[in-house]
Formats: C-alpha cells, structure tokens, sequence
C-alpha cells in the first residue's frame, strides 16, 4: 500500500511539476506578447512621432517659403514703387529742364523774327539750334548743348537754367567775410568753398525759407565752347553764354559773384535780347552767310 502511495504521490508531483511549466510556459508566453505588444506600442509611438516631426517640419517650411515669397513679393512690390518714384521724379527734372530749354528756343526765335520784322537782320543772318550733341571718340565723352546762336559777328553756346528763387552764382569762400551766412551754407551742404558755386534761395511748400545748392561748373561750359569750336574748326572762339530765366526772376532776384569773366551771365528775357542787340548785331563781322550756313549743315549733318 505504501508502494501505491508512493506511486501516487510522484505522479502527483510531476503532474504539479508539468502543471507548473506550463504555467511557466504559459507565463513566458504572455510576457513576451506583452513585450512585443510595447514594442509595437513603442514603435507606433514612434512612428507617430515621427509623422508628427515631420509635418512640424514640413508645416514650418512650407510657412518659411510662404513667407520668405510673401516677403520677395513685397520688396519687389516696394522697388517697383520705389523705381516708379524714381523714375516720376527723373521726369519731372527731365520736364523741368525740357521747359527751360524750350522758353529759351521760343525767346530766341522770337528774337530772331522780331530783327528780321525790323529790317536789323536777314533770315540767313541768324541761326537758332537747340538740343545739339557733339559726339566723342565714347558714348560717355558726347557733350549736349542746350542752345548754338550762329550770327555774322559769332557764334554762341547758351547754357539755359530754369530756376526760381534768388540765384547767388559765382559763390566762394571769398564771400565768407562780408556774407557770413554763405560760410554756414556751404558747411551745411557740404560745397567745396574753393570752387564757385550757384546757391538758390526759394520757398518751400510749408512756406519756409530753403537753401539749394545747384551743380553749375562755369568750366565744363567753357570747355564746350572749345570743343565746339574745335570739332568744326571755327576761325573764332565761341562765347559761353550761362542763361538763368524763370517766371519772375529777373536781375533783382540775382545776384553774381563770379570772378570768371571769360563766361557771359545773363538773366531774364530782356538782358538776353539787350545783349544780341548791343553786342552782337553792333559788332564787327566774323562770318559770311555762306559760312554760316556751312556750319549749320554741318552741326545738322551730327544731329539728323
């Protein structure tokens, strides 16, 4: 009996030993589900991340690019504006100078007509031309003239200015003792007091009293006057006339400090018609008509 116990007992303990390993079986089994359960938690985590970082950073450059175009297209939009500006103001001077040169052109055509009505001069006596251009051995070197008067007692280069306000030319550091006031100018304006320039007084909008300095080289003037003298090889030199006509500026809104006589300054419609009546058509002959008339075509031949 004891034997059968025996017997019974073992199969009882290998039967607990074999329910245990399955248990433990069992066990490993459920824990390695759980692990890959976590792994793929983990790696759908991941993945989610992932996905997550990636629209981040894909929403971020796609907002960057929107931007950074946005932005482009702004300035873009504003140097258009800013080159429109520029180019309206660049007209306007260009209007500006366009309309000094054309009152200059009509006063002296009048002039001419008007000598021509009073029996001074004949028609092939006077030649009025405007807007000449000399060319150069480069584009950059090609003078412009505003006006060429060509007459039988000389020819003359007329540098037309259309300005308001009072016109202080020919001013230097030699006004600095009896005008104090040009001193402060000049510092204000950063003008070399070594070298003449033309200073206007005007108004502004507001009504306030205003300073402008404008770049008038009386030398570059000269040196035009030689060329056109040069390049058509002109037996007399030319006068260099520097013109300053604007609606009510006359001689009491002018006042000339140059020192530099070897170019004639003359402001307003009436000095410009006193100075062809008593310099020119009282002095003596330089040119025939037919010389004239060779100049012209030649000047004309340049200038089609």
């Amino acid at each position: 009996m004891s034997g059968l116990d025996g017997n019974a007992l073992l199969y009882v303990l290998i039967g607990l030993g074999v329910l245990a390993l399955i248990f433990f079986v069992l066990w490993l089994i459920s824990l390695s589900s759980k692990k890959k359960a976590m792994a793929r938690q983990e790696e759908a985590f991941r993945k989610e991340q992932k996905e997550r970082s990636d629209r981040y950073h894909e929403e971020s450059e796609k907002a960057r690019l929107s931007y950074k175009k946005e932005l482009t297209e702004q300035k873009e939009t504003l140097q258009k504006s800013i080159d429109e500006k520029a180019l309206h103001i660049e007209s306007l001077k260009m209007f500006s100078k366009d309309k000094g040169e054309y009152l200059t052109d009509l006063t002296l055509i009048q002039l001419k007509e008007q000598f021509i009505q009073d029996e001074r001069i004949r028609p092939e006596d006077m030649h009025v031309l405007a807007n000449i251009y000399i060319p150069g051995k480069r584009v950059k070197s090609t003078d412009k003239l505003d006006h060429v008067v060509l007459t039988r007692t000389g020819i003359y280069l007329i540098d037309s200015n259309y300005w308001t306000g009072h016109i202080y030319h020919g001013v230097s550091q030699m006004q600095f003792d009896g005008e104090p006031v040009f001193e402060d100018v000049f510092k204000i304006l950063g003008l070399d007091p070594s070298v003449e320039q033309t200073i206007v007084l005007d108004k502004n909008k507001d009504g306030h009293a205003t300073f402008r300095s404008y770049h008038h080289d009386l030398e570059t003037l000269k040196l035009k006057a030689e060329r056109l003298e040069k390049v058509f090889e002109l037996p007399y030199p030319v006068t260099p006339i520097a013109y300053y006509n604007a609606e009510g500026v006359g001689s009491e809104q002018f006042t000339n400090f140059s020192r530099d006589n070897s170019v004639k300054v003359i402001v307003g419609e009436e000095e410009l018609q006193m100075f062809f009546e008593k310099f020119v058509f009282h002095g003596r002959f330089q040119y025939k008509v037919e010389e004239l008339e060779n100049i012209m075509d030649r000047i004309e031949h340049l200038n089609p």
